[in-house]
């Protein structure tokens, strides 16, 4: 099946052009599984979506500083993708 949204997206620190995000799997559907993170900015172009293969945390870089940002984090595994985690962080 598709896997279950990641749990527990937090913030764990933020300079003037980058995030830095961690996150704990769900339940992967029973098959391997990677995640794909994207950041939105108003009057922000949106960086490129950055793709994690192994591990549970990424720092998002290339971001204006003293931006909010909604960022999400969206399981993907063979069958599909999950719904996405969310998260409203700032750039320092």
């Amino acid at each position: 099946d598709r896997p279950d949204p990641p749990r527990a997206l937090q913030l764990s620190e933020a300079s003037g052009t980058s995030l830095s995000l961690s996150w704990a799997p769900g339940f992967n559907g029973g098959l391997p599984q990677h995640f794909l993170l994207r950041a939105e900015g108003p009057d922000a172009p949106p960086p490129p979506a950055a793709l994690v293969t192994s591990g549970f945390s990424l720092t998002l870089g290339g971001l204006r500083p003293e931006t909010p940002y909604d960022v999400t984090v969206t399981a993907r595994n063979a069958r599909g993708d999950s719904a996405p985690a969310r998260l409203r962080a700032v750039t320092s």
